[in-house]
């Protein structure tokens, strides 16, 4: 089966503003759709609803910036679209299963970090990529465009 033109569309466009604040009321402008539709649509679709989506590219696009040692977390946050620390770090940890302070740990190497810690960050980790993974073969499975036979009685 195909994926949805529309879903194609709405993924592009959050990825194109990730950064910025998208709300479901401009996406029903910009697409036309109703919005309970929309968020249906891409929650069947996708598996995540659009504000989990969103949140989670953005917590994963963030992990690679945890091995700069010049970037503080507030720095973080804030590059990577989020417009408090605080809400952030709420995400992060929805999302990594620890705090952002205990996966600077991780990356830096710190043996001050259980093996607990370790299992739960490799696992967030891998099932992140996993479903970006999957998302990405979701956006490659475009139907093809349909062409049009011009049938002729009169040969």
């Amino acid at each position: 089966m195909f994926s949805n033109d529309l879903i194609i569309k709405i993924i592009n466009y959050l990825d194109n503003n990730l950064y910025k604040k998208v709300s479901i009321d401009e996406l029903t402008r910009i697409f036309h759709y109703n919005k309970d539709y929309i968020m249906r649509l891409f929650k069947r679709e996708i598996g995540f609803t659009i504000v989990q989506y969103v949140n989670n590219k953005r917590i994963y696009n963030s992990l690679p910036a945890f091995n700069s040692k010049d970037l503080s977390i507030l720095n973080i946050s804030i590059n990577y679209g989020f417009y408090s620390q605080e809400y952030y770090c709420e995400i992060f940890h929805k999302v990594i299963g620890v705090p952002p302070s205990t996966y600077y740990k991780f990356i830096n190497l710190n043996h001050d970090i259980s093996e607990k810690d370790i299992s739960l960050i490799q696992f967030n980790v891998a099932l992140l990529e996993y479903k970006f993974r999957r998302i990405n073969e979701y956006l490659n499975n475009i139907p093809p465009k349909s062409t049009i036979k011009v049938l002729s009685v009169f040969k």
